[in-house]
C-alpha cells in the first residue's frame, strides 16, 4: 500500500439522535458526553461477560497483553456508538448504527449480548 500510496480509511460508526448526527472512531474521547458513554460501555462489558461473553481477542492486531487486547476491543467504533445509543435515547427504540467498514467477528458478538442484555433491538448497517 506504501509503495502505491494508498491510505487506509479509518473505521467510523454514526448514530442519528433527536436529528443529530454522533460520530465515533476508535478510542474516540472527543464527544461531550464520552464520559458517561465509557461509563456505560463498562457496565455492558460486566453484564454480557456474566451472560457468557468471551472477548474474540484475535481480531485484536496490536502486540500487547490479553487484558489490553480486551480494552481495545472495547473501544471499537461500534460499541462506542451502541453505548451512546443506550444512554441517549428509551426502549424500545431500536439503536440503528451505520458504519462506513465491515464490522468484526467480535463485535458482532457482543452486539448480539448487548442486544439481549439491554432489551433492545441493535442494527448494524454498513
Amino acid at each position: 500500500m506504501k509503495e502505491q500510496n494508498l491510505i487506509k480509511e479509518a473505521g467510523y460508526s454514526w448514530i442519528e439522535v433527536e436529528n443529530t448526527v454522533h460520530r465515533f472512531q476508535v478510542g474516540d474521547t472527543s464527544h461531550p458526553q464520552a464520559w458517561e458513554i465509557y461509563g456505560e460501555l463498562d457496565q455492558l462489558a460486566a453484564k454480557i461477560k456474566e451472560m457468557g461473553y468471551i472477548p474474540d481477542t484475535d481480531f485484536v492486531l496490536h502486540d500487547v497483553e490479553e487484558e489490553q487486547k480486551e480494552q481495545f476491543l472495547f473501544q471499537h467504533s461500534e460499541k462506542i456508538a451502541v453505548a451512546y445509543g443506550i444512554i441517549s435515547t428509551t426502549p424500545p427504540k431500536t439503536i440503528r448504527i451505520f458504519k462506513n467498514l465491515r464490522v468484526c467477528g467480535d463485535c458482532h458478538t457482543a452486539l448480539k449480548y448487548i442486544s439481549m442484555a439491554t432489551k433492545r433491538e441493535i442494527v448494524v448497517r454498513l
